[in-house]
């Protein structure tokens, strides 16, 4: 077995470049659980079974290009008496050209299981977990960009985002921003510059609308190839924090550093309404290693924390490892998930908790992640540590931060994954998570798993996994212990 680089450049030597690329997949698996109803008082065996169909999909046509994975799972319990259910997994992010380089429109979807309280059970299996609720999170954006004179950069763009989850106990959103940017890039020269202003509405089904004008001037100055820096200011008016529209003066400092084709580092922080936001980016990468950190003081108006359209930790940091010589986004693609298939790991994990909010917060995280590849085995760890505030404290509207004015997260975890023979790898995890708010409510959890999975044709493996959890909270504390088996076969 190769090393994943050295692998990724074997593969990419002459292969056929498709421009879309359809893989349909399905799992059939069953797992029995010792506490299928997450119960500290009357804990219930539970045999279940689950059917999920899938579907993934890249495109990288000239006009084009972005990703799809959707699945469908069909939950069939066989013991217990909890209630068979359908749910819906989606994660996709694509861009079309709409006309000659100038008008696009991005398009972005997200449906997934979220927690709705940070305190609340939560099940080693999810089978029978009362503390999440399906929610979906849907973005069009159409813009055009261009160049005044090949001096300036101009780009104009509208944006809708709504949210909407199966709770009825928090809030749906619906976010419209339209913005517009000028500016000159420092492209062989000392000094560039650059404009931007923002109008932005966002109406909750819970709590009071709120609405945000934001207009900057900066300069971006290149030190040297390697490194630029910017300088910023402006204003804004909103009434997040307030019943009536307030100003609020923006200044701002900030550098993007990159030494070397292996290792950069971003740091930016700006003075805002509700203090000093910032963002550090740090990532540095070797042959078989990738090293990442990241910290973000931020307000988000997105009932849910997540938000993102990341593949997943495990797949992010594989991703990293990947010879970046390998361009094409779909040979990428088949790369690290033909490796993680190998491998039997989960190219969709997260390390951290988000859970559903009913209001505009305030964010502060910090993430440290690192890959290690060998030749026959990968380990993956992370570890994050986060604090969530509402910035609306003027209203009860029935989530954690009614009775908590700050909520502390912290979580890490790690992954190992090793090839016992061409056909059949080993895997093992723990995951570690807690949150503590400031009215004194918990909750902790810890949960291990190990897992075969061995090769039975040339697109079907079979994994056995068993795994151990133990959770926490005010309310009282309960362990589960579970074994499954699944077939995946993909088309």
């Amino acid at each position: 077995m190769l090393t994943v680089e050295s692998w990724a450049q074997t593969v990419d030597q002459g292969a056929a470049r498709a421009t879309v690329w359809i893989e349909p997949s399905i799992s059939v698996g069953a797992t029995l659980s010792s506490n299928g109803n997450a119960s500290s008082s009357n804990s219930r065996s539970q045999l279940s079974l689950e059917v999920t169909p899938s579907v993934r999909a890249l495109l990288n046509t000239a006009r084009v290009k972005g990703f799809v994975d959707y699945s469908l799972s069909a939950l069939y319990y066989l013991q217990g008496n909890s209630s068979n259910r359908l749910s819906n997994r989606l994660n996709a992010n694509g861009t079309l050209e709409v006309w000659d380089q100038r008008a696009f429109v991005d398009v972005s979807g997200m449906v997934s299981d979220q927690a709705v309280s940070a305190f609340g059970p939560q099940s080693v299996t999810s089978l029978s977990d009362t503390n999440r609720s399906e929610t979906s999170s849907f973005r069009v954006s159409p813009y055009i960009r261009g160049s005044i004179g090949g001096a300036v950069d101009y780009q104009a763009r509208y944006a809708l985002q709504t949210l909407n989850t199966d709770t009825s106990s928090r809030s749906d959103s619906t976010s419209q921003v339209l913005s517009g940017r000028l500016g000159s890039r420092p492209v062989g020269q000392l000094l560039g510059w650059y404009l931007d202003a923002s109008a932005q509405e966002t109406d909750y089904t819970v709590g009071r609308d709120t609405s945000s004008d934001i207009a900057r001037a900066g300069v971006i100055i290149s030190v040297s190839p390697q490194l630029n820096v910017t300088l910023s200011a402006g204003v804004e008016t909103n009434d997040v924090i307030t019943l009536q529209r307030e100003s609020y003066n923006i200044t701002g400092a900030g550098f993007e550093w990159r030494p070397s084709l292996r290792t950069s580092l971003s740091v930016s922080a700006e003075n805002r309404y509700f203090g000093t936001g910032y963002n550090v980016a740090f990532e540095h990468r070797t042959g078989r290693t990738v090293w990442r950190y990241v910290a973000s003081r931020s307000a988000s108006d997105s009932p849910t924390q997540s938000g993102s359209f990341s593949r997943g930790s495990v797949y992010d940091l594989l991703d990293a490892l990947l010879d970046p010589r390998v361009t094409d986004p779909i040979e990428r693609d088949r790369i690290i998930r033909t490796r993680l298939f190998e491998l039997g790991l989960p190219d969709d994990a997260q390390v951290f908790q988000d859970f559903l909010s009913s209001s505009a917060t305030l964010n502060r995280t910090q993430q440290l992640s690192v890959a290690l590849s060998g030749i026959r085995s990968v380990v993956t760890f992370n570890v994050t540590r986060g604090s969530t505030s509402r910035l609306n404290s003027l209203s009860t509207l029935g989530d954690d931060f009614d009775s908590n004015d700050n909520i502390d997260q912290q979580s890490w975890g790690v992954n190992y994954a090793h090839r016992v023979t061409p056909l059949t790898s080993f895997n093992a995890a723990y995951l570690d998570q807690e949150s503590v708010g400031s009215s004194g409510a918990s909750s902790k959890r810890q949960s291990v798993s190990l897992g075969l999975s061995t090769r039975l044709a040339p697109r079907t493996n079979g994994i056995v996994q068993l795994r151990f959890g133990r959770f926490n909270n005010t309310a009282g504390s309960y362990s589960d212990t579970a074994i499954s088996g699944r077939i995946n076969h993909r088309f």
